[in-house]
Order: C-alpha cells, then sequence, then structure tokens
C-alpha cells in the first residue's frame, strides 16, 4: 500500500533555485579571476625574494672570507717580519677615496713578510681594491695599480658602487663600507659595514 508523501519532507528535498545557482556561479567567477590576477603578483615577489637572497648570500660569503684574512693583518711569527704590513690607499684615477688596502701576514711561518714573489713561494702581501665597479684581489703586490687583479663577483651581474676602509689605529679597529646593485634588482642597493679589531698591530 503506498502512502502519501509529506508536504515537510518535500520541501527538505527541493535544492537550489535558478537564482542562487548563478550566484554560486557568478561569485567563484569573481574568486577565479582574482586568483588568477594575484599570480603574477606573487610570482614576482617570490622570484624578487629568491634573487635577494641569493645575491645576499654570495656577498656575505665573500665578506666573510675578507673578513678572516683582516685578522690576520700584521701576522709575525718571529719578533719583527718588516715594515708596512698595512696600507689604505686608492687605485690610480680611482673615483674612490679609500678604495684599496694592501696588507701583510706571515702566512708561510718564514718569520718575515715575503716581499717578492719566488718560484717556490708567494708573497705574503694581498690587496683588495674597487676597479670600474668592481672588487677585486691579489695577492703579490706592493701597491693598488696591476693589471693581474681578479673580480670577486660575476661584473655582469654586481656592481660595485663604493668600498671604503678607515684604519682606526687607537681603538685597532678596520672598518670596510661597501655599496652594490644588481641589473636583476635595478630599485635596491646592498648596504654592508664591517669592523674586524686587528690584534696584531
Amino acid at each position: 500500500m503506498l502512502n502519501p508523501l509529506n508536504n515537510d519532507k518535500l520541501k527538505k528535498q527541493q535544492g537550489f533555485t535558478l537564482i542562487e545557482i548563478l550566484m554560486a556561479m557568478a561569485i567563484s567567477s569573481i574568486v577565479c579571476v582574482s586568483a588568477m590576477s594575484a599570480i603574477p603578483t606573487l610570482f614576482k615577489q617570490t622570484y624578487r625574494t629568491y634573487i635577494q637572497y641569493q645575491i645576499d648570500k654570495d656577498i656575505r660569503q665573500t665578506l666573510i672570507n675578507m673578513e678572516k684574512d683582516f685578522r690576520r693583518i700584521g701576522y709575525c711569527s718571529s719578533l719583527n717580519c718588516g715594515e708596512e704590513p698595512l696600507k689604505i690607499t686608492s687605485k690610480f684615477l680611482s673615483k674612490g677615496n679609500n678604495s684599496c688596502i694592501i696588507f701583510a701576514y706571515d702566512q708561510d711561518l718564514s718569520g718575515k713578510w715575503e716581499d717578492i714573489k719566488s718560484k717556490s713561494k708567494d708573497s705574503d702581501y694581498f690587496g683588495y681594491r674597487l676597479n670600474n665597479e668592481k672588487l677585486e684581489s691579489n695577492r703579490n703586490v706592493r701597491n693598488c695599480d696591476g693589471t693581474r687583479w681578479q673580480s670577486l663577483f660575476d661584473e655582469k651581474l654586481i656592481k660595485v658602487k663604493k668600498l671604503a676602509f678607515d684604519w682606526r689605529e687607537n681603538t685597532q679597529l678596520l672598518e670596510m663600507e661597501i655599496s652594490l646593485k644588481t641589473e636583476l634588482l635595478p630599485n635596491q642597493t646592498f648596504n654592508y659595514r664591517i669592523a674586524v679589531l686587528v690584534r696584531n698591530l
């Protein structure tokens, strides 16, 4: 025997109306369009953050290596290794003041700062300088000129805008300031400052 359906049950089983479906579709479309328009911005920000991290990482690693060198300045395994273990100046015709440093330390424990490179050993003099927006290093040098300097960064990627050294003899602090830019982030400048206590001078 068939039982008649209750009207209350019929009401509970009713679905969405056409207007409700259209409204839901419209809202979904708006959400999708908003999400799609946000993806390029999100990708750009992610890319910028990644590039910034990589550039900063490379720069900091180079500065750590330089700082290790600076801490050795003036080290001597004997009572007297020689004269002038530290000189701050600039490359000839350089636009930056105090943008080059020449220093010595007794790397091979010979008891003196080897001044001239020989076939059997290198000299104990090292240098860093600013040259045409490049941070360069060299060994076996006594001045800031010459052509055998090597760039520490990819010169097509990183440009050094400022490099300055300052030796504070009263506190034995060697300070260095450096500013860099990259074409990948044209609106950003990377600024760093390090201060190293030089105990051997």
